[in-house]
């Protein structure tokens, strides 16, 4: 008789993907979607809808790997009547998020999902297309962002483009990472980069952009973060949307929780 090969040696770091699939899979079919109680300023909310008649896309900054942000697109689907959502996520995964809101089966071990560990997927966003396309408030779904190796700035620009052409008289909201949805241009890494709103905003002039803003919590980027938290002054017990006075639409969220992602295990 062969002597047994020896038993792979598990490390701390190691990753049983079955379970992770499982999981995922398992909170899908768990996770309940629904409107956050939420203050709306009247005035922001009117001036949101005028908008929207005319540039028929608001574009939101969100931090990737919050689980309240599912529940977020949701409420304000229900509020505006968005019709299109657009995704930071790779083109390759349009047709399995199209098989999934056809059959409810999902190709989790495809690579995109497989190993996505920055909360851009997450189980909530599964869960979430398929509640608002059951309630018929979900005509479309596009993948947006680029999967090429270009520079950041580029990226931007083909992700502009990306929304863009898919632009329709159904109104769309087109979520992606806070540095995208910037309209003017930003500095980080001790340059000058123009981000996919700006680069939306010189097609659309009008267009509205908002942004997130998590007074609390953590969330899950490469492993669990924590936000930094506010003053008290700016604490709520409730979620608000205002409309601020450098004209971005702000959603604020009292307190953040940990999505799940795909691949939980922290990137070392």
């Amino acid at each position: 008789m062969e002597p047994k090969p020896p038993e792979p040696i598990k490390t701390e770091n190691s990753r049983n993907v079955e379970q992770d699939r499982l999981t995922f899979i398992e909170a899908i079919q768990n996770i309940e979607i629904s409107e956050i109680d939420t203050e709306f300023d009247k005035e922001s909310a009117e001036n949101l809808v005028s908008e929207l008649a005319k540039s028929k896309l608001l574009l939101l900054g969100e931090m990737h790997g919050v689980k309240e942000n599912a529940d977020i697109i949701y409420t304000l689907f229900k509020k505006f009547g968005f019709r299109q959502l657009a995704l930071e996520w790779e083109p390759e995964l349009q047709d399995v998020a199209d098989k999934f809101l056809e059959s409810g089966e999902l190709d989790f071990n495809t690579n995109v999902i497989k190993d996505s560990p920055d909360g851009r997927i997450t189980a909530g966003h599964f869960a979430l297309i398929k509640k608002l396309k059951a309630e018929g408030m979900l005509e479309r779904l596009v993948c947006f962002n680029e999967s090429s190796r270009a520079g950041w700035d580029e990226h931007d620009v083909n992700m502009a483009k990306n929304i863009l052409v898919n632009l329709s008289d159904l109104p769309m909201l087109a979520v992606a990472g806070r540095l995208h949805t910037e309209t003017k241009p930003i500095t980080f890494g001790g340059s000058k980069h123009h981000p996919m709103g700006e680069n939306v905003k010189k097609q659309i002039s009008n267009v509205p952009s908002g942004k997130i803003e998590y007074l609390n919590g953590q969330y899950h980027n490469y492993g669990t973060n924590n936000f930094e938290e506010k003053p008290k002054g700016a604490q709520s017990s409730k979620a608000r949307f205002y409309k601020s006075d450098n004209d971005i639409y702000s959603f604020e969220l009292p307190e953040a929780h940990v999505a799940i992602v795909p691949n939980p295990k922290e990137v070392l």
